[in-house]
């Protein structure tokens, strides 16, 4: 190709961290726009987007064999896939995930031939709709707006999955019920994507979160002047949510005079705004969902009988964490890798799964979301270990901070001589984790012949190295300058 060919199309490339691919040599190919990224997070929004899209692994993805299968779980099946040349085994397993489109490279092939096959090929993919028509068997699923995926890899919320799916096909209302954190509105989500509806709104609303004396405006809306501070028309929800899903969450919640108004519009489908008694007709699937026992709310006169009637057209239960281990050793894995997780990627040792398994998760989805955020913070090596992992915030303290930063040298705490620590008044936790960072690449410089072997040693690419390199000399000259160092 021509040294001054305009680049094509953008190309986003997801490198499986830790497999060895040799993103740097995708890098410098200049006549193809490139989007390369670690994080699966990242990705999945670029190929959401549109944007052409591919998984690269490299030649050591057996040494990451159970982080690439839940690459390959989250990715969609319209991708291109590229491997390297002739290894039939990956290729097989890759088969087994429901890709099709397989791309292959040598490391001292022709880079630039290699972007353009892959770039053609997913574009052909995205032409044919691939993506959309082929849902996989057990994916994981992001809510549109959040950051938390929920991994069906448990028997359990396998079939609890499977049920889902049935229901989205049938435009039933459906109750959801289950303990507080277990996931219910990233399951209303599932259910809505996967139904007639999909291409509609999903509109979500706690219902313990809306203020009494706006209940009735905020979900049938109200004209101009009806009340004080009414001051343009509004819609309601249900008109928001015309030909898609509404979500109402913790519906037990809804105060009492509200409930026969619900009644009566989830059965005529149709309501009038406050201040006006012209109806507006809708189309909407409606969700509900519950922590509580609604039978037991109508048994003390809290909840309306005939209103349970009405939501519990279709009942599903979300199980307990506690009761699908094997989905918290992949949502602690994904957790770990997500950098919209406290804004950075890490891995995650056996030995922490392993406790995080033991643990009751009384606080569910949720509280493995912190309890893995706070590993996060402590976890100075990119790799969080048994140590990091802390299932009461109340339980840290500064004892355990010192024990913490103990495992790195010339880190922020430091000795006083007599086998205590103290961390400096003048150092936050993240100018620790830099200068552990910083003391690391060090080393790795001065054990290695090169800057390609050392970032090896250190677990990523050449290009990051020289990004951290740069970074890291530009904070110490800032830090120099600001205590006036010559």
């Amino acid at each position: 190709m021509p040294t001054n060919a305009q680049p094509v199309a953008s190309l986003n490339i997801l490198a499986v961290r830790g497999t060895g691919f040799p993103e740097e040599l995708l890098l410098d190919q200049d006549a193809v726009r490139l989007q390369v990224t670690q994080a699966p997070d990242t990705f999945l929004t670029r190929a959401n987007e549109g944007l052409p899209s591919c998984v690269a692994i490299g030649p050591a993805w057996s040494l990451e064999e159970r982080y690439l299968q839940q690459v390959l779980q989250q990715a969609p099946v319209g991708v291109v896939v590229l491997t390297p040349r002739d290894d039939v085994r990956l290729a097989h397993r890759i088969g087994l995930h429901g890709f099709s489109r397989l791309e292959s490279y040598e490391e001292d092939g022709d880079w630039l031939q290699v972007a353009e096959a892959v770039q053609t090929a997913a574009r052909d993919v995205l032409a044919q709709g691939a993506a959309a028509e082929q849902p996989k068997s057990s994916p994981s699923v992001l809510a549109r707006g959040q950051r938390k995926q929920v991994v069906f890899s448990d028997p359990a919320s396998k079939a609890m999955l499977g049920l889902v799916q049935r229901v989205a096909q049938v435009d039933v209302t459906v109750l959801l019920s289950g303990p507080s954190g277990v996931g219910k509105e990233v399951v209303a989500q599932i259910l809505h994507n996967a139904s007639g509806r999909a291409a509609g709104p999903f509109i979500a609303l706690n219902c313990s979160a809306m203020p009494e004396h706006l209940v009735e405006s905020i979900l049938f809306g109200h004209t101009k002047g009806s009340f004080t501070g009414a001051i343009k028309d509004q819609p309601g929800i249900f008109e928001e949510a015309h030909n898609g899903t509404l979500f109402l969450d913790e519906v037990g919640e809804l105060p009492l005079h509200i409930q026969p108004k619900l009644l009566r519009v989830i059965q005529e489908r149709k309501a009038a705004r406050i201040g006006s008694t012209n109806e507006v007709h809708f189309d909407v699937r409606l969700v509900a969902a519950t922590n509580r026992n609604l039978a037991e709310l109508v048994r003390s006169g809290e909840f309306r009988e005939d209103l349970l009637y009405r939501l519990n057209a279709f009942h599903i239960g979300i199980p307990s964490l506690r009761e699908r281990p094997e989905d918290i050793r992949q949502l602690a894995i994904t957790f770990a890798a997500s950098e919209q997780l406290a804004g950075v990627s890490m891995q995650i040792e056996e030995a922490a799964i392993n406790l995080l398994m033991a643990h009751d998760w009384p606080g569910n989805v949720r509280e493995l979301d912190n309890v893995i955020c706070r590993a996060k913070v402590l976890a100075i090596h990119n790799i969080i270990k048994s140590e990091h992992i802390y299932f009461d915030a109340l339980e840290f303290s500064a004892d355990s901070f010192a024990a913490v930063q103990n495992e790195v040298s010339g880190s922020a705490v430091a000795s006083s001589g007599e086998g205590d620590y103290v961390l400096h008044s003048s150092q936050d936790l993240m100018s620790a984790k830099e200068q552990a960072e910083w003391h690391l690449i060090q080393a790795a410089l001065q054990e290695t012949d090169s800057k390609k072997e050392a970032a090896e040693r250190l677990g990523i690419s050449p290009r990051t190295l020289r990004h951290k390199l740069q970074k890291l000399k530009a904070s110490e000259i800032d830090t120099l300058q600001s205590i006036g160092a010559p």
